[in-house]
């Protein structure tokens, strides 16, 4: 089975910086799938500076795949995640679901 990330759900966080909360489904074989490699590019910056994942967890899943949360700052809506499994496109932000509602933001 071939590997595949898809962004499931984008969730606006109620905190003091812009941050979210994403679902993302993954298939296939994912050990070697590392959430340190999840990032947005940011024009004129290098790597280093551009935001990575945060604060990762497994969810319950609907479907036979694996599903984690995590949370992202600064997300720029119009422009994908880049992963070790490719650029991930990001839906429209919808209201946080309530089986989410007990993941609580932590600033790091």
């Amino acid at each position: 089975m071939s590997k595949q990330a898809i962004i499931v759900g984008v969730h606006k966080i109620n905190a003091d910086m812009p941050v979210h909360l994403l679902e993302i489904e993954l298939t296939g074989d994912i050990d070697s799938f590392d959430f340190a490699d999840v990032t947005q590019l940011v024009a004129g910056q290098s790597r280093e500076n551009w935001q990575a994942a945060y604060d990762e967890r497994e969810i319950e899943s609907p479907t036979v795949n694996r599903r984690f949360a995590f949370f992202f700052h600064d997300l720029d809506l119009n422009a994908p995640l880049i992963t070790s499994l490719g650029d991930i496109s990001i839906p429209q932000v919808t209201p946080l679901p309530e089986r989410l509602a007990n993941i609580e933001y932590e600033q790091p």
